[in-house]
């Protein structure tokens, strides 16, 4: 197969996507794509290269924001606080009393 110079059909049957997704990954500037006159070209090294990039980016953004990640360990270890709603049980100790 060619590498370079694929169409956006050949490359969304490539991937497994369709076309509209290509698209959009093209116009948020998420895959490198040439223009030539109206209709775009990709080279499949340089399109498998930023997709492994924008995956360790994502990946990193899952992992700092995951509990226990680099923005949980500025938190104190403290469960939330707060009014809940909640009214006291009266739970009773020592197992159940019986008059």
């Amino acid at each position: 197969m060619k590498t370079a110079d694929l169409s956006i059909k050949e490359l969304a049957a490539f991937i497994g996507v369709s076309t509209d997704t290509i698209r959009r990954a093209v116009r948020k500037g998420e895959l490198p794509a040439t223009r030539v006159g109206t209709a775009y070209r990709f080279n499949l090294r340089h399109v498998r290269h930023q997709m492994e990039r924008n995956a360790i980016v994502r990946l990193q953004r899952i992992s700092a924001s995951a509990p226990g990640g680099a923005a949980g360990r500025a938190q104190a270890d403290q469960p939330p606080s707060g009014d809940t709603g909640a009214l006291p049980t009266g739970i009773v100790t020592g197992g159940l009393r019986i008059p």
